[in-house]
């Protein structure tokens, strides 16, 4: 429209090469007269280079926010807001196949348009994406446990968070303990069982699932099948928040009757009421290290595993 080419309207927007300041500012604002604005993500491809960091992760709810997610993400934009990055989030939901979201995020890492990319492990996407990476030499952090990679990994340890809650439970005289389940969850029952000791010979499992109404549907059915129950661990704070409000509508005192501890600690926990118990898995600095960890490999630093410690925050649940 300009009657000049390409490369001029490259030349103005880039203010390298040669091109007068007249002719420069002409186009530029011809440019914001005609809405005109240049593609980043073009510009990074033919420059091999990008400031779009890729987060992906397993999505297993639709009815309501992955607030562990949203936790970590918070720590990954924290370190990337100090750095000029940007963060595109894809979530991925169950067995994606085919031409669904796995096919579209595997042709966009190859792409070149992402600069790195932090998977959250926890489906078979999950794997496939980090060895979609690590073919096309794309740095990439992995959240999580997965069997296929052990060193740029930032991980966590279910196992002693869910030992602490047992142990405190039987430190505080519980005898009748529950545990139910969420996403993922063998280290935590597992931890749980070794924190419990010999009290575990008496535990009750419950699928529970990662829903406020799944902590309602097991409160109902395990007061019902076992009304001894007295103290339960939560595989995530959302199922604790649901089965602390269904049993105190059905005038079950908690922590009296039922002592409740949640897992993840995740914000609301804390402005629940009761404030929920929970295990701490330190979310915000799971993503911030995360992303500290990409940028040492984006930039050739070594990188060495990370493990973010576990612990028991004790609030009015229990």
């Amino acid at each position: 429209m300009l009657g000049v080419s390409t490369a001029t309207v490259s030349r103005a927007f880039s203010e390298k090469g040669r091109i007068s300041e007249k002719t420069r500012q002409y186009i530029i604002a011809k440019a914001e007269e005609l809405g005109y604005c240049a593609n980043i993500h073009a510009r990074n491809l033919s420059s091999s280079n990008s400031n779009i960091i890729g987060f992906f992760y397993p999505s297993i709810s639709t009815e309501q926010p992955d607030y562990f997610i949203i936790e970590i993400q918070l720590g990954i934009n924290q370190v990337l807001l100090s750095t000029g990055n940007l963060l595109q989030t894809n979530p991925m939901p169950p067995e994606s196949q085919g031409n669904g979201p796995l096919a579209s995020y595997r042709d966009y890492i190859l792409s070149g348009g992402l600069a790195g990319v932090i998977i959250v492990a926890g489906s078979s996407e999950s794997v496939k994406l980090v060895e979609i990476a690590r073919a096309a030499e794309v740095p990439y952090i992995v959240i999580g446990h997965m069997g296929i990679e052990t060193q740029y990994t930032v991980t966590f340890d279910n196992a002693i968070g869910a030992a602490l809650a047992g142990k405190y439970f039987v430190r505080t005289g519980r005898h009748h303990p529950a545990y139910i389940g969420g996403h993922l969850d063998k280290r935590k029952q597992k931890g749980f069982r070794e924190g419990l000791g010999e009290t575990a010979a008496s535990l009750i499992f419950h699928t529970g699932g990662h829903t406020f109404g799944g902590g309602a549907t097991a409160f109902r059915e395990l007061r019902e099948k076992y009304p001894e129950i007295d103290c339960v661990l939560c595989a995530n704070d959302v199922l604790a928040a649901g089965f602390i409000k269904e049993a105190i509508a059905g005038d079950v005192r908690i922590p009296e009757d039922i002592a409740v501890i949640g897992f993840d600690d995740v914000r609301f926990a804390r402005y629940n009421t009761p404030a929920i118990s929970s295990v701490s898995l330190n979310l915000h600095l799971l993503g911030s290290t995360a992303a500290q960890m990409l940028f040492k490999y984006i930039n050739g630093e070594p990188v060495t595993p990370e493990l973010i410690r576990c612990e028991l925050i004790i609030r009015e649940s229990c």
